[in-house]
């Protein structure tokens, strides 16, 4: 005869028998026939996460917060209402140390100065003190603000006035003065020629009276054309770059560490919290609950919605 195979509880009697969350979850799982690494595969937790959570060893987890979005995650891919289990949990997560507050800075009394010892005029030099005190620093950042405001007064070399060549005047020729040939004196023994009559020596040609020759014309120096200064504008400095905001909607567990491993954040923020860091890129961004929480990088804000795995956002910002 073939053994009987023993029928498989149905799971308001594995609620029944097992009351605690991991025990649920673990009895669904082995239901469903599925093993621990398959979870692990869909979950991206790791095996001993996956223990942990069925065995409700909550304190060998990341934090209460890690612990929720976990079993929430996990009630889902086991297709079961995750909602009691989350009240199971209200009652039997360890409860985790407050954050140590800030230290308050108390007020310290400033001592009364009364000077001769009358009462009345202390406060009157304090205020008189302060007041002059308020009124250099305003003074001063006026006057920081109008240096800055300055425009630089740029000097020009003084250019050199044109030189003026004088071109020397022509220098004017005289005529030449032309003398008529002296007649000689005839020998005594030749009796004199008759005088020629004035009709006849008015016949005679002038000879033309000489032109002065001009002087060349000198032509004036070409001078270079004034150079312009070549002016440099001022250096522009780059802005800081860098920073991060974080703002929390909800509880959410937040750590960011740079690129010298230097751990900026590391802490779980409340609902309405906001955090502002700034490092050495690149950095590792690790937030839960990441649904619920906004990333601002240089002013820009980041979608963490492709980076989500479980509830939990795993980046990098360059």
């Amino acid at each position: 005869m073939s053994q009987e195979q023993a029928p498989t509880p149905s799971l308001s009697e594995m609620l029944a028998q097992t009351p605690s969350a991991g025990a649920i979850l673990a009895a669904q799982r082995k239901q469903l026939g599925m093993s621990v690494d398959e979870v692990s595969a869909k979950l991206k937790l790791s095996h001993r996460q996956i223990e942990a959570l069925e065995t409700d060893r909550y304190d060998a987890l990341p934090g209460n917060t890690f612990v929720r979005g976990f079993v929430r995650n996990y009630a889902r891919l086991l297709q079961i209402d995750a909602q009691p289990l989350l009240h199971y949990l209200e009652s039997h997560l360890p409860q985790e140390a407050p954050q140590a507050a800030l230290p308050r800075l108390q007020s310290e009394t400033l001592p009364t100065l009364r000077p001769g010892g009358s009462p009345g005029q202390s406060s009157f030099l304090l205020a008189v003190l302060g007041g002059l005190a308020l009124a250099l620093i305003a003074f001063g950042a006026y006057w920081l603000v109008q240096q800055s405001r300055q425009e630089p007064i740029l000097t020009l070399p003084e250019t050199q006035a044109p030189v003026v060549l004088e071109t020397p005047a022509p220098i004017a020729q005289s005529a030449p003065v032309v003398s008529a040939p002296a007649i000689e004196a005839a020998p005594a023994a030749v009796p004199p020629e008759p005088a020629l009559p004035a009709q006849a020596a008015a016949l005679t040609p002038a000879l033309p009276a000489a032109q002065p020759t001009p002087a060349p014309a000198t032509a004036a120096p070409t001078l270079p054309p004034a150079t312009t200064p070549q002016v440099t504008p001022p250096a522009v400095v780059p802005a800081p770059t860098g920073e991060i905001r974080v703002v929390a909607k909800q509880e959410s567990w937040v750590q960011i560490t740079d690129a010298n491993g230097r751990r900026l954040v590391n802490e779980l923020l409340p609902a309405g919290q906001v955090r502002v860091v700034g490092g050495k890129p690149p950095y590792q961004v690790r937030i839960g609950n990441g649904r619920q929480t906004e990333l601002y990088y240089k002013g820009k804000a980041t979608d963490l919605g492709p980076y989500i795995r479980v509830d939990v956002a795993n980046l990098e910002l360059n």
